[in-house]
């Protein structure tokens, strides 16, 4: 059980702990509130999503962690059906990069081939077939380009402000902010009272192979 009452209220770390007694995180404190084991990589968030709050949390200061526990909530819902949602991410932390520095030549690169790499997935697994994948396949597809998006969220770090800097919080919040706008619009509908009925079975392992070569 956590050590944190109403007496003691929530505080988040940086980094990872063994549990909630040596500390939290963002993520391990959205894998308690949503009844999980306590991990930084909670099933009910996406992995591109929990891997950039985990890069928010851990670059913020004290008080910017504060403010990201108003954030939980909507990130234990934070999951997406969308094969290309981590370049997705990667074309929202270079936008937020540029609005920080205009003209910014690295960013301007980055959010180009994030939305070329976003119309290349939308063909290659339009919605009809996603819908028939499951999960792992979908979240698998963006799992190659997680290291984009972390080299994308230090890229913005390096221009958004001074360590501890109010600056550099006031930015990284508002882009998570803008990546829980963009996941939870999207979010997969609730399932209809009567399911129709189930498609033809696919092989998707021919799918990932094909996508990933």
């Amino acid at each position: 059980m956590p050590r944190h009452g109403d007496r003691d209220p929530v505080r988040l770390d940086p980094g990872n702990h063994d549990d909630p007694g040596s500390g939290r995180c963002l993520m391990e404190h959205v894998s308690m509130l949503a009844g999980e084991s306590f991990r930084a990589w909670p099933r009910c968030t996406h992995p591109a999503v929990a891997a950039l709050a985990t890069q928010v949390n851990d670059r913020c200061s004290d008080e910017g962690r504060a403010a990201l526990l108003g954030r939980a909530e909507a990130l234990a819902r934070a999951d997406s059906d969308d094969p290309a949602l981590t370049w997705r991410l990667v074309g929202l932390t270079a936008e937020a990069t540029l609005v920080v520095r205009p003209h910014d030549r690295g960013a301007t690169r980055r959010l180009a081939r994030a939305r070329r790499s976003r119309r290349l997935w939308g063909t290659a697994l339009p919605g009809p077939l996603v819908r028939r994948l499951p999960r792992w396949a979908v979240v698998g597809c963006g799992l190659a380009a997680l290291d984009e998006l972390v080299a994308a969220v230090h890229a913005l770090v390096a221009v958004a402000g001074p360590p501890g800097s109010p600056e550099r919080d006031i930015v990284l919040v508002a882009l998570l902010d803008s990546v829980l706008d963009a996941v939870l619009d999207d979010a997969p509908a609730p399932a209809a009272a009567t399911p129709p009925p189930p498609p033809a079975p696919i092989d998707t392992a021919i799918v990932m192979k094909e996508l990933v070569a």
